[in-house]
């Protein structure tokens, strides 16, 4: 059996690769981060069938550079595997409008709906001792010190791969800076780095009463549907990238990008004492109606294939955290599932993979 892609066929792209298969006939995946850095990985295997990639999108569509980076790319892409379809999931209507504008197929369907809602969850037995939370990376955009009028608070963060040193060094300007904040990923008997996993992530939100989001620009932010989730009332700044589509007015507020406003936000919604259970099933309810367009969304494209299987009956088997899996290499992926040229279904994928 060969591994090779189709010859001829490939565009490089340097990325970790985040998939995962919705359906194997019609064949859909989904995939995220770099705008068509999964299809560019996997399509070369797959040219000689049909394929639908839907792309979901970490950052802004509305963003210039990527915006037009994405439109050449998906003229190549287009022309290299025409019996591939890429359409690019949103997560706010701005993007939608701006994509039909320039000719790139789009579907508003906000990635936060995919959070898994057995993991981040209220959890009683945890003790509420800081006012708020901060999920962010290690990054100035974020804005962490937008927080520092908050008597107590934590920030959960991790390192992105590239340029370690100066993100610690940005971390050691905030601990000056601001000595009311508290760092959960920091190990209590060592004091190193620690990443957490989605559980006690969790955990740790859980500690708070408010969750915050302070970026000006970013995607749909998965913090603050995670939040939410976990119970916690949610407190942002002005953005762009679709967050707010799961801002309800009674459990959140959005306020001006000035530290006082956000600790005077900080301090009314904690005095509130919002019933966490309140503050999730209203976030339950909305991310379930858009896991319904999802469906639609999957329901439509495998009945424009000949197919007429009702999806939303296999929607829990499909389902995972996020809609996204780490595979390592594009064979590993597509060999799992049978999708490698010669493999004939995906009980042929063991054999590949062994």
């Amino acid at each position: 059996m060969t591994l090779a892609p189709m010859p001829n066929l490939r565009l490089s792209v340097r990325e970790n690769l985040r998939c995962h298969l919705v359906s194997h006939d019609p064949l859909i995946i989904i995939s995220y981060g770099l705008p068509l850095g999964a299809p560019m990985q996997l399509a070369p295997y797959l040219a000689h069938r049909k394929a639908y990639f839907l792309m979901g999108n970490w950052w802004s569509l509305l963003d210039q550079a990527m915006l037009q980076r994405t439109k050449q790319l998906y003229g190549l892409m287009r022309d290299m595997y025409p019996r591939h379809e890429f359409i690019f999931l949103t997560n706010a209507r701005e993007e939608n409008t701006l994509l039909e504008r320039i000719g790139l197929p789009n579907y508003l369907c906000h990635h936060n709906a995919f959070l898994d809602e057995s993991i981040f969850r209220p959890m009683p037995e945890v003790a509420k001792d800081l006012d708020a939370v901060y999920t962010a990376r290690l990054l100035p955009f974020k804005r962490q010190t937008l927080a520092r009028n908050i008597p107590g608070w934590a920030l959960l963060y991790y390192f992105h791969p590239s340029d370690k040193a100066k993100q610690q060094t940005y971390l050691r300007y905030l601990q000056r800076t601001m000595p009311a904040m508290v760092l959960p990923n920091h190990d209590p008997a060592t004091g190193e780095y620690r990443r957490l996993g989605p559980f006690a992530m969790a955990q740790a939100i859980n500690r708070a009463r408010v969750g915050l989001c302070l970026s000006q620009v970013e995607g749909g932010n998965y913090a603050t549907t995670e939040y939410m989730l976990c119970g916690l009332p949610v407190v942002s700044t002005p953005s762009q990238g679709g967050r707010d589509a799961f801002l309800d007015p009674e459990i959140s507020r959005v306020v001006e990008a000035a530290p006082r406003a956000v600790a005077r936000a900080v301090a009314e919604l904690a005095g509130l004492n919002l019933p966490p259970k309140l503050v999730r099933l209203r976030t339950l309810l909305k991310v379930r109606e858009l896991r319904q367009d999802f469906i639609r969304l999957i329901e439509a494209l495998s009945e424009g294939s000949g197919q007429r299987q009702p999806f939303a009956e296999r929607f829990a088997s499909v389902f995972i955290n996020k809609m996204l899996t780490y595979p390592g290499t594009p064979e590993n992926f597509l060999a799992r599932h049978g999708l490698l040229p010669g493999q004939t279904g995906p009980d042929a994928a063991l054999a590949a993979t062994a």
